[in-house]
């Protein structure tokens, strides 16, 4: 599965910081990139390893709640 938030105005380099850390750490993420410049992230994960809900909660817990992305996809 991959989300991308494509417009995440919570998304400041500390939060990317917080949140690259917090990726590296969850089993089941593939691959991961953050742009502070633009306000955006893509995450590729194994649903199977890694449900959504666990990931959204890693997310927000980075300081960029799911509810503050304007704009994502999901597929």
């Amino acid at each position: 599965m991959e989300f991308t938030a494509l417009s995440a105005p919570m998304l400041t380099r500390q939060v990317a910081e917080k949140l690259a850390a917090s990726l590296e750490e969850l089993a089941g993420v593939e691959e991961y990139s953050i742009s502070v410049e633009t306000q955006q992230f893509r995450i590729v994960f194994d649903e199977t390893e890694l449900p959504f809900n666990i990931l959204a909660r890693s997310i927000a817990g980075s300081g960029c709640p799911i509810q503050s992305i304007s704009a994502a996809t999901f597929k």
